[in-house]
């Protein structure tokens, strides 16, 4: 699905909240889908991820993990910044949307989390509006949240990131313009992962 400038321009609240963009397409992946499983682009899966679409129900969705109660988000108590009709407290938990299964039932879930989206960043002047807004839809009104069980790994630490990037613009070089099938296979003789071999040639680097 081709994103203009101009979509990119409005889904980010005219710039001013980059991941707006993420939470903005997913509503619009919902319109042409039954169910969605999304990944960020530094997760991949290692086996078949399919029999995750069994995970998601018009009640039932998922997400990366929970990571608690954020310690800026208490800012946003008594100020009316709501998700539907559910004013914020700020200690409500944290999902982590790097992976996320949803059904096209919530999709007015999104919509709600994403038009609380652009109020919480200029609160709380932090990067996680996106996700705690669709964490917080995606747990009220009588639906259920849980943590994926699929079989997906990533590479969203630096030091992953220094061994794993090279080698995913050298795969799209050379198989970019592949049939989808072919790239499946190809891809399946990759690895992103990192030996000890590999680690101990980072030993220099402070964050792995």
């Amino acid at each position: 699905m081709a994103i203009t400038a101009d979509q990119k321009e409005l889904m980010s609240f005219g710039r001013r909240y980059h991941f707006g963009i993420k939470a903005a397409c997913l509503i619009e992946i919902l319109k042409r889908a039954d169910r969605l499983i999304f990944m960020d682009a530094d997760h991949y899966p290692y086996a078949d991820p399919s029999k995750g679409f069994r995970q998601i129900s018009p009640t039932r969705s998922f997400m990366r993990k929970c990571e608690g109660q954020h310690r800026l988000y208490p800012v946003l108590s008594g100020k009316g910044v709501k998700v539907g009709h559910y004013a914020l407290t700020g200690h409500e938990p944290m999902w982590q949307s790097g992976i996320l299964g949803v059904h096209r039932a919530n999709a007015g879930a999104l919509t709600e989390a994403y038009s609380a989206m652009l109020a919480v960043r200029e609160l709380t002047k932090t990067d996680a509006p996106e996700q705690f807004c669709i964490g917080v839809a995606l747990s009220q009104g009588g639906l259920a949240l849980s943590r994926h069980h699929l079989p997906v790994t990533d590479y969203n630490t630096r030091g992953k990131k220094a061994f794993a990037s090279p080698r995913v613009l050298q795969f799209f070089k050379m198989y970019g313009n592949a049939p989808i099938p072919e790239q499946i296979r190809r891809a399946g003789w990759y690895r992103l992962w990192r030996t000890p071999a590999d680690l101990w040639r980072q030993r220099d680097r402070w964050s792995l």
